[in-house]
């Protein structure tokens, strides 16, 4: 009879779409995530501002930073995604219907 292929493990050659968020803490999920939540509110340019954020936290989760400077940084670049997303559609409006 055929063996067939375990689909909870990766086949070689294919990269893990997970892997940048393994090993993080609960809350450096929750802050790395928290910028991507401008998807459903801003669509593309809230999407694209988010996924910024996104990567930018990732990357300062995985720095040898102290805990309170690291979640302070991620908190930071959280609410800095959230006010580009604000600025940029307060300007996209006025620029439409000013």
């Amino acid at each position: 009879m055929q063996q067939l292929p375990d689909l909870g493990k990766n086949t070689v050659g294919k990269p893990d779409p997970w892997a940048k968020f393994r090993g993080l803490t609960w809350w450096q999920l929750v802050l790395s995530i928290a910028p991507i939540l401008l998807l459903p509110i801003g669509g593309a340019i809230g999407g694209a501002i988010g996924a910024a954020g996104l990567f930018t936290n990732l990357a300062l989760a995985r720095r040898h930073l102290s805990t309170p400077l690291k979640a302070l940084a991620m908190l930071g670049v959280a609410c800095a995604a959230y006010l580009a997303y604000l600025l940029i559609a307060g300007l996209l409006y006025n620029l439409v219907n000013g």
